[in-house]
C-alpha cells in the first residue's frame, strides 16, 4: 500500500494552520488541523496515512525532515500559513530535496487568492488542494488529474484550469483515524481533558461576514449518523472530549437538533465544545445541547457597536448577543467570546463600546483579536481599496503579535493599544481571576487555565512587533 504523509512544518513561532486560516497561538493552545484530520478518514482506505506535526511535537526542521525519509511517502500533503509562508516554502523546498519523487500538494489560506503563482517552474509543490472535505484528492493520487476537481495541478510545465466541483448540500467522509492524533501535544483551552478529539459537522459556513473566510468556502453538512459513526469510534478509543471545530453548530437546526438527541440516546457521556452564532443558538437549541453534553459555546461577538456589526454582516446586535450569554449563564453553559478589533470603520468610540461591554457581559473566556484582510474576503477588497494594505501585503496573523492594518480612524499602534486594554479589562481583574478560581474542577483545569494565562500575558505584552 502507498504511503501518503500529513506534515504540518516545522516553524519559530506556536503557528495555528488549519481550515484556510493561520495565526500565531494567542496564549498556548494548539488543535488538531481539522483539514488533516478529514483528510486521514478520506486517504485510509487506499493509503498508508502518516502525520507529522512539527508545530504539536517541536521537531526542528532537521528532525521532521528525518521523520519524513523514514516515512518514504508516495505523497505529502503539506500544511502552509499566510502567517507563516516564508518559512513554509523554504522548508517545502527542503522537503522536495529529501524525497524527489513524491508528490508535494499543499493547502492553505495563502492559496486562496491567485493560487497558480505558487505552482510556478521552481516551485517545490505539484498541487494545491483547495477543498480537504471533498473526494477530489483521490482523483489525484492516482493520476486522474481530469476527475481532480478543486484543486490547482501543474501538468507538463502548465497549471491546469481549475476546475470547480458542484457540490451538493451535503458531504460524508470515511470515519477520520482519530487514533493518528493522539498524544502529539494538543491542547485547547476550553476542553476539559488532556485527549481530545476534533470533528467536523458541516463545512464552510452559510454566513457571510465581511471578514471570514468560511462563508466564500460554500455551505455542506453531514447526515447526523454519519456524524454518530464518528463519535462512536472516538468514546471506543477512550477519549471522552470533542471539540466540534463546524463554524456556526445548529446552522441547520434540524440536523443539530437530531445529532444532540442521538448522542443522549446514545448515552455517550462526551463532554464537548462548540462554535454556533447568538442568533443560531436558541433557548430550546441549548438546552438539547446542553443535556447532550455540551459545556462550552463559543460566539463570535465580535464588537460592542451594534454600527460595526450592521457594517460587516454579522446579522445580530448587542443585544442579542448580552441575552445569549445570559441564558447560557442560566442553564449552566460556559461561553467564550471572540471578538475583532481594528476593522476599517473602527473609531475611538466604536473601541469604547467594545471594551464596555468586555467590562460587562457575562462571559467566562473571550479571545481578543485584530482585523486580518484574509484571501479571497470581501475585508481585503475593502482594504487594498481604502489603502490600508497593499495587494501583496503578507501580514495575515490575527492574535495581535503583529497588527495587520490600521483602520480609517486609528493607526495601528493605537489598535494594538487598544487589544493590550481590551484584554486587561477582560482577563487581567480581581473579579474575573476569583470567579475562574472558584470554578475549578481539577488539578488539570488549574494547571490548564494558569498555563493559558500565563502564556496570553506574555504574548500580550511582549510578543508583538
Amino acid at each position: 500500500m502507498k504511503k501518503v504523509l500529513l506534515l504540518n512544518p516545522p516553524g519559530e513561532r506556536l503557528y495555528i494552520r488549519d481550515y484556510f486560516c493561520s495565526k500565531v497561538s494567542q496564549a498556548d493552545y494548539l488543535t488538531h488541523p481539522v483539514d488533516f484530520v478529514v483528510l486521514s478518514g478520506i486517504l485510509a482506505g487506499e493509503y498508508e496515512v502518516g502525520l507529522v506535526d512539527a508545530i504539536a511535537e517541536k521537531l526542528s526542521p532537521e528532525r521532521a525532515l528525518e521523520a519524513i525519509r523514514r516515512f518514504d511517502p508516495f505523497a505529502v500533503i503539506c500544511l502552509f500559513g499566510s502567517v507563516s509562508l516564508p518559512e513554509d516554502l523554504a522548508f517545502a523546498a527542503r522537503v522536495r530535496s529529501a524525497c524527489p519523487d513524491a508528490r508535494l500538494v499543499g493547502i492553505g489560506d495563502v492559496f486562496r487568492e491567485d493560487g497558480a503563482k505558487y505552482l510556478g517552474p521552481e516551485s517545490p509543490l505539484d498541487a494545491l488542494l483547495l477543498d480537504f472535505a471533498a473526494p477530489d484528492i483521490l482523483s489525484y493520487l492516482r493520476g486522474d488529474l481530469a476527475a481532480a476537481a478543486n484543486m490547482l495541478i501543474r501538468s507538463g510545465g502548465e497549471v491546469l484550469p481549475l476546475r470547480q466541483g458542484t457540490p451538493g448540500p451535503r458531504f460524508e467522509i470515511p470515519v477520520p483515524r482519530h487514533e493518528l492524533f493522539s498524544g502529539r501535544g494538543y491542547r485547547h483551552p476550553f476542553v476539559r481533558s488532556r485527549r481530545f478529539a476534533t470533528v467536523l459537522t458541516d463545512y464552510g459556513c452559510p454566513f457571510h461576514c465581511s471578514f471570514c473566510v468560511m462563508g466564500t468556502l460554500g455551505f455542506r453538512s453531514r447526515a447526523p449518523e454519519s456524524v454518530m459513526a464518528e463519535l462512536e469510534h472516538i468514546k471506543n478509543l477512550g477519549i471522552t472530549e470533542v471539540l466540534f471545530h463546524t463554524q456556526t453548530f445548529g446552522a441547520r437546526k434540524d440536523e443539530a437538533r437530531e445529532l444532540c438527541r442521538r448522542m443522549i440516546s446514545a448515552g455517550l457521556g462526551l463532554g464537548w465544545t462548540c462554535f454556533s452564532r447568538v442568533d443560531v443558538a436558541d433557548p430550546d437549541l441549548l438546552s438539547l445541547m446542553r443535556e447532550a453534553g455540551c459545556h462550552t459555546v463559543i460566539f463570535g461577538v465580535e464588537s460592542g457597536s451594534d454600527e460595526i456589526l450592521k457594517k460587516y454582516g454579522k446579522g445580530y446586535t448587542r443585544g442579542q448577543v448580552v441575552s445569549a450569554i445570559d441564558h447560557c449563564a442560566a442553564i449552566g453553559i460556559e461561553t467564550v467570546g471572540t471578538f475583532i478589533l481594528g476593522l476599517p470603520e473602527e473609531t475611538h468610540a466604536t473601541m469604547r463600546e467594545t471594551l464596555d461591554l468586555l467590562r460587562a457581559i457575562k462571559l467566562d473566556y473571550a479571545s481578543i483579536n485584530v482585523a486580518v484582510p484574509r484571501m479571497g474576503t470581501p475585508l481585503r477588497e475593502e482594504a487594498i481599496a481604502h489603502g490600508l494594505v497593499d495587494g501583496d501585503f503578507a501580514v495575515m496573523d490575527q492574535s495581535g503579535a503583529e497588527v495587520a492594518m490600521g483602520s480609517r480612524s486609528l493607526s495601528r499602534e493605537e489598535i494594538a493599544k487598544y487589544r493590550r486594554r481590551a484584554v486587561s479589562a477582560f482577563y487581567f481583574n480581581t473579579r474575573y481571576i476569583l470567579r475562574r478560581l472558584a470554578r475549578v474542577r481539577s488539578l488539570y483545569d488549574l494547571t490548564r487555565q494558569v498555563k493559558q494565562a500565563a502564556a496570553l500575558a506574555a504574548n500580550t505584552w511582549f510578543g508583538e512587533k
